[in-house]
């Protein structure tokens, strides 16, 4: 066999249904390639970046909520400050009223307790003063009698009783 009766030239053997084939199975693998991993890969990456975008979205307007949140918490505390400040102030004032009325009571009841052991000291001593006269003018009376064989009762009871307010004076 002659080589040229062969017919091995490459392109000679090329025949238009093959290459027909070869491009229809291209096409159809580009499409079911396509169809199959192209396009949900894209619907993929544009997912992906909706999500970025609503969350870069998401995270501006949680950063102004933290901020605003922050803000309100401050105020909340600076108002719950001045409400604790403002309850020790009433707090201080009625413990002071409290304080200024026990004392007040205090002294009123010290006073009357006072003034009740004050008359019953003056009436203590009225009867004691009244025993002393008694023993007194008897005792002078007494002595009297046994240095001077007597006295006048009513004589030594008004001396004794001269004496006694001198003394108190």
């Amino acid at each position: 066999m002659n080589p040229a009766e062969l017919n091995l030239n490459p392109i000679d053997q090329i025949h238009p249904l093959v290459i027909v084939a070869a491009m229809l199975i291209i096409v159809a693998t580009y499409f079911a390639l396509r169809r199959v991993y192209v396009l949900p890969y894209l619907r993929v990456l544009e997912q992906r970046e909706q999500l970025f975008e609503t969350s870069d979205v998401e995270y501006v307007d949680a950063a102004q909520r933290v901020a605003e949140a922050k803000i309100d918490s401050e105020r909340a505390v600076a108002e719950a400050a001045a409400e604790v400040e403002a309850m020790r102030a009433e707090a201080k004032a009625r413990a002071d009223e409290y304080r200024r009325t026990r004392v007040a009571e205090a002294t009123s009841a010290a006073s009357a307790l006072l003034e009740r052991g004050r008359a019953e000291i003056a009436t203590a001593r009225a009867a004691e003063l009244e025993r002393l006269r008694a023993e007194a003018s008897e005792c002078v009376h007494s002595a009297c009698g046994q240095l001077m064989g007597g006295a006048d009762k009513e004589l030594v009871t008004a001396t004794i009783e001269r004496l006694m307010t001198r003394q108190a004076n």
